[in-house]
This record gives C-alpha cells, sequence and structure tokens, in this order.
C-alpha cells in the first residue's frame, strides 16, 4: 500500500518537477528481494585473478584405527534423545559416506539434512562458558558461523581447528577431553588419505540464528525468541539455509528438521505459521517454507514469505508470541493485539547480507578469500570511515562530482527523480571512500557518467538485478513494521536499509528526524560541532508550492574549514561547473547550509534527518567466503554478480577456509 506523505522520499523530484512516483529508495530497499534471473552486464576486460574451485567430493565411510587395532568406521547414531557419532563395524547399515569440506567440517548427509561434526561447546568454551572437562561429540546441522564446526587433522587425528582438543571414544562414542591422557585416541586409517586431502565443495552454507522479537511492557524491556512451539524468553537456536530460503528447527533425537512455513493462500489476508518437516535440498521453485531476510537494517527488520507476506507477531491476547503472515495491504488495518513485523536474527545474518549485497555489486576487497586474518594484507584489515582531517575537494574532484550530479535526464527516468539522486549520492560517497586523496576513478561506482543522460539506464547495462527490483518496489512503500513506527520513521529506516543495501561494507547511523525549525538548526549546528571527516547522507523534505513534498539525498562531508554539502541531481548547461562548485564549497554559516539543503526550493525544510558513516568492526564474511568467477571490476571491486551457491564456493588463498 501507498502512503499520500512521505517525509524523506515520496513521489515527488529532487527539484521542482513532478516526476515518476516511484522512489529510488524503495528500489535500492528490495533489490535482494527479487533477484530475477537477467541478462549478464557487459564489463569492460578486467585481469583475471588467480581463483580456485573447491575439490569434486570423495564421499565416503570415515575409517578409524582404534586402540586395539581394529578398524572401525564413523556412524551417525540418534540415541536417547540426541544425535551422536557412534564408532561401529564398517560393515553395519549405520555407517554412512562423509566429506571433509572447505569450511573444515565433517560433514554427513543424513535423510537429506547436512549434519555436522559438532565439538560440545561445554568442554571448548566456544559460544559459552566451559562447564565441562569432557563431553561426547554431537551431530549438528552444518553452519559457517559455528566454529564448534571446525575441524583440522593432525598427526592423522581429528582435532578442534585450534588443536586444543583430540578427538577420542568412550564406549565406542566419540568425545572430546581437557585432559590428554583420557582413553582412548584413535587415528585415521591410512585409507583416508586422499580424502582428507580433498578440500570438498560445502553440502550447504546455512547460519545458525535466532529469531527474536522485541517487548516492552509495564514491568520493562524484553526480548523473546520464536521457536516451533510460540515464543520463549530464552534463546531458541534455529538455521536459515539461504539457498532454499528454509529457517528451521533441529531434532537431535532423529536427525531432521522442522520448517516454519507460510500456509496463507493469495485470496487470504492473513493466515498463521505452521511448521513442517524439511531438508537442505534446493529446488528450483520457492515452496512455502522460503523466507526472505534481506529487508534488514544490521540485523532488525521484517522477513517476508514465497509471496510476498510479511511475518507478523501478536503481542497481546491468547494467541501472544505466536507467528503469522499478513498481506502487506492487511497492515494497515491489522491494529489488534498490538501485532508487529519487527525482528531481531543473529549478527551473523548481518554479515552474511552484507556480503551477499557486496558480491551482487562488486564491492567485496577480495577474490579468492584469504581465509584467516593473517593472510589479509594489512592495508586492508581495518578501512578508515573518515576522511583525513586536512581533505580539500581539488579541481579533479569537484569535475568528477559535478559529472555524478549532471548525469541527470530531462525526461521521466524509470526510478523516479529522488532516485536519481539517492544514487548520485551512494555513488559520490562510494567513490570518495574508493579513492580520495588519490585521483577519482575512470568509470563509475554504480553508472557511468555523461551529462543530461538517465544513469538508470547504466545501472540496468551494469547491474541487471538491481535495476529489474524496481517492479517489486511497491510491496514495501509506506509500510510501517510496529505499532509505533510512524510514518516518518518507516522513511529513515528504509533510506537506512537502502543505505546499507547499496553500501554493504559501510555501517550508517540513524540520527533522530527534525522536523521542527528549533530542532533542524540544532541539527546543523550539530553538523559543524562533527569530527572533522565525518561523512553523511542527508535526507531532507519540502513542501513544494502545490502542496505536495518533493525529497531530496545528497551527501555532507565535514571539513576544517566548516561543511560541505554537495549538490545533486542538477541539469547541465544551465547549472555549470562554477556554480556547483560554489555550492559545494565549504561553509560555518547555518544560512549557508539551510541554503544548500534547499538547494533551489524555496521555504524552510519540512523535515531533516542523516544517515552518518561509522565504523565496521568485525570482519566481513569476504574473508572466508568467494564466489567462483569473483573477479569483478578490479581491485577492491571484486564480485560474481550471482547470489551465493555453495556449489560456486572457491577455496581459500591457502585452501580450507578458517571462519572468523
Amino acid at each position: 500500500m501507498r502512503y499520500d506523505r512521505a517525509p524523506f522520499f515520496n513521489s515527488g523530484n529532487c527539484d521542482l518537477n513532478k516526476k515518476n512516483n516511484l522512489s529510488f529508495f524503495s528500489f535500492f530497499f528490495v533489490f535482494l528481494f527479487s533477484f530475477n534471473p537477467l541478462f549478464a552486464a557487459p564489463i569492460p576486460p578486467t585481469p583475471e585473478v588467480s581463483q580456485k574451485r573447491t575439490d569434486k567430493p570423495i564421499d565416503k565411510a570415515i575409517r578409524v584405527k582404534v586402540h586395539n587395532g581394529g578398524e572401525y568406521c564413523y556412524a551417525p547414531a540418534f540415541v536417547d534423545g540426541e544425535s551422536y557419532i557412534y564408532i561401529n563395524d564398517c560393515s553395519s547399515s549405520s555407517v554412512q559416506f562423509a566429506r571433509y569440506d572447505v569450511f573444515q567440517r565433517v560433514a554427513w548427509k543424513v535423510r537429506n539434512v547436512w549434519l555436522c561434526m559438532t565439538a560440545p561447546n561445554s568442554v571448548t568454551g566456544v559460544g559459552r562458558r566451559a562447564t565441562a572437562d569432557w563431553d561426547y561429540i554431537k551431530l549438528r546441522p552444518c553452519v559457517i558461523n559455528d566454529a564448534n564446526q571446525r575441524w583440522i587433522i593432525k598427526n592423522n587425528a581429528f582435532y578442534t581447528a585450534d588443536g586444543k582438543f583430540r578427538v577420542k571414544d568412550y564406549k565406542w562414542y566419540a568425545y572430546i577431553s581437557k585432559n590428554k591422557e583420557d582413553y582412548y585416541n584413535h587415528t585415521l586409517s591410512s585409507e583416508m588419505k586422499r580424502w582428507t586431502e580433498t578440500i570438498a565443495t560445502p553440502g550447504n552454507m546455512s547460519l545458525k540464528t535466532s529469531l527474536s522479537w522485541k517487548f516492552t511492557g509495564t514491568s520493562g524491556f524484553n526480548m523473546y525468541y520464536i521457536s516451533n512451539d510460540g515464543s520463549k524468553p530464552e534463546v531458541f537456536d534455529l538455521y536459515y539455509n539461504p539457498e532454499n530460503g528454509h529457517i528451521a528447527r533441529y531434532f537431535p533425537s532423529a536427525g531432521i528438521l522442522s520448517c516454519m512455513a507460510s500456509q496463507q493462500s493469495s485470496s487470504e489476508d492473513w493466515n498463521w505459521v505452521v511448521w513442517s518437516f524439511c531438508s537442505d535440498n534446493i529446488s528450483g521453485i520457492k515452496d512455502n517454507g522460503y523466507w526472505r531476510i534481506p529487508l534488514l537494517v544490521g540485523r532488525e527488520g521484517p522477513l517476508l514469505d514465497y509471496q510476498g507476506n510479511f511475518l507478523r507477531i501478536t503481542q497481546y491476547g491468547s494467541n501472544w508470541g505466536r507467528p503469522y503472515t499478513a498481506k502487506p495491504s492487511y497492515l494497515k488495518q491489522d491494529t489488534e493485539n498490538s501485532p508487529k513485523s519487527e525482528f531481531v536474527l543473529s549478527y551473523d545474518i548481518e554479515r552474511w547480507n552484507r556480503y551477499v549485497m557486496a558480491n551482487v555489486e562488486d564491492a567485496l576487497p577480495y577474490c579468492p578469500a584469504p581465509g584467516k586474518k593473517q593472510n589479509i594484507p594489512a592495508s586492508k584489515q581495518r578501512v578508515k570511515r573518515t576522511l583525513p582531517s586536512d581533505f580539500q575537494l581539488n579541481e579533479e574532484w569537484l569535475q568528477r562530482l559535478y559529472d555524478i550530479a549532471a548525469t541527470t535526464p530531462g525526461f521521466i527516468s524509470r526510478a523516479g527523480a529522488c532516485g536519481v539522486c539517492f544514487i548520485q549520492t551512494f555513488q559520490m560517497i562510494a567513490e570518495i571512500r574508493d579513492r580520495f586523496p588519490d585521483r577519482p576513478r575512470e568509470r563509475g561506482y554504480f553508472f557511468d557518467t555523461a551529462l543530461n543522460t538517465d544513469p538508470m539506464v547504466s545501472l540496468r547495462r551494469r547491474y541487471p538485478r538491481l535495476f529489474g527490483a524496481l517492479e517489486l518496489a511497491d510491496t514495501l512503500y509506506g509500510v510501517s513494521i510496529s505499532p509505533t513506527e510512524d510514518i516518518t520513521v518507516t522513511r529513515v529506516r528504509s533510506a537506512a536499509a537502502a543505505a546499507q543495501i547499496a553500501l554493504p561494507n559501510f555501517e550508517w547511523e540513524r540520527s533522530s528526524i527534525a522536523t521542527e525549525p528549533d530542532d533542524i538548526l540544532a541539527a546543523i549546528r550539530g553538523l559543524l560541532a562533527a569530527p572533522v571527516g565525518t561523512i553523511w547522507i542527508g535526507l531532507s523534505t519540502h513542501i513544494m508550492p502545490d502542496g505536495s513534498e518533493s525529497g531530496h539525498a545528497f551527501p555532507i562531508l565535514r571539513s576544517s574549514g566548516g561543511v560541505i554539502i554537495i549538490p545533486t541531481n542538477i541539469q547541465a548547461p544551465s547549472a555549470t561547473l562554477s556554480a556547483f562548485s560554489r555550492l559545494a564549497a565549504e561553509t560555518n554559516s547555518i544560512r549557508g547550509l539551510l541554503i544548500r539543503i534547499a538547494q533551489s526550493r524555496q521555504g524552510f525544510p519540512a523535515s531533516f534527518a542523516t544517515l552518518r558513516l561509522t565504523e565496521v568492526t568485525a570482519p566481513p564474511l569476504s574473508t572466508v567466503i568467494s564466489q567462483n568467477d569473483c573477479t569483478g571490476e578490479g581491485d577492491s571491486r571484486r564480485g560474481s554478480r550471482e547470489l551465493p551457491r555453495s556449489s560456486f564456493i572457491n577455496q581459500c588463498t591457502n585452501g580450507r577456509c578458517t571462519l572468523l
């Protein structure tokens, strides 16, 4: 559904002309939502980067020589409500083939579910405090974000990836112990040599996560976690498979998955979610267990089912904490029991989304992935998020920014005029962060520049998946995902999501939304008080003479002499380079900054907010994952432009990849 009032990005233009009613922020906000197969865009020749695909798996039974000299095999065992590894006779039907994959995982495919040998965190202390001296090894769904599933082979025996704990056996079950002298040790059979040397293609790329929601009541703030039995106050582990979109829980007693599934028909406004048995198999179609999760800001936001319905949760009433789905058009009237569609997933889901977006946009720093921190060049281990304290925009950079701002059509663009100013803002910030203080890049970060042309034409040619998402942009336009979220908050949240999608290697901090004149002036004074080198995306709205509202986006830079606001969406030749340069000059005048924010509009802004570029502290997943054919556009612009697939994983620089 569409709301009439959009504080920052609406159906108006970035200037005074009436334009298309589809905002570009919505386009970016949804681009991962579509990913429709489209023709590959031509890319200028780039020297190929040496990269190696994972090896074809050699799946076989894991044979070990035990303490009595006999040879036996690992067998998945489901006993007493748990999943173990049993040392069994190799001729037993319970013995199944396993692989040792690129992520250092030892994995079995049991009834179409990939299960991995998982060290007990009660002993390792990974993810929790160590409380036991020894414990049995378990089988858990294979994921890429659990260090307890990482194994090395040393002296022909399995050890945890840190080399601290050797796999032993007790009563014929595999276990680890803090006491190196505990019995019994066993070693791999000589028949396993080729198997251990094979850097096998992974069976999946699932992630362990939780799915929670925030509840604020009279007693304070609480987090609740969705399970197959409603919402719980305790953390509940779920498993997200990005290749089939499943979110599942695991039953260790049987080694099976149960997936959260939508049962809403196309004729229904809403329906309850159900849980049904599922697998890791990847189908060519999206089933009712498929969930879209790329619409998050950080790790918070909405989830959509395979039909585009929103996942919802009831906060009150007899069905408290029970998930359901609802059509976007139904959300405005869906108010009983104060439902919400704002969820919190694990931080690794945010890291995954950033990796997916960067891979699609040729924004990865590595190809292939280095695999571990010590293999990362020092120049790439920490990326500064501010400009030098003495930075100045020289003539060459002013010319480049002018060329970007003047790549504006003289007709209605499919992405909407405000989309033009938003993508120009993204491109300006991306190029400044990518090259400054060196010379500007020759080719645009997102689109090729040419005066008075439509940047969407170049965008469609270079990144067709992004452009194709425009068709679905209306689905999310103007949707409030929580009862307290008014339309103003919705717009800023959407802008933040767009920024995270377009510039996935950056972190963005949302400001408060200023709508009163005194608050807007205070926000501008805050820009002047910020540290030199700070970068923002400015978001403003203005009331037009006909009563309509016009939204605008623009880069803001804090310089040593004041604040620089870079104009966007200008028309050449009437807007000359010299006029552009005057507007892009630094100033510490409140009045001067108001004029620059308005950019030829009359009157005071109706609203003003910013997104401030901040530090991303955690290592990106691109240090341990890369897709084949990730050469991209060159150094620091790596990517395959495709959705990640486990079957197209590269080996890391030194072979297997160590998860951070």
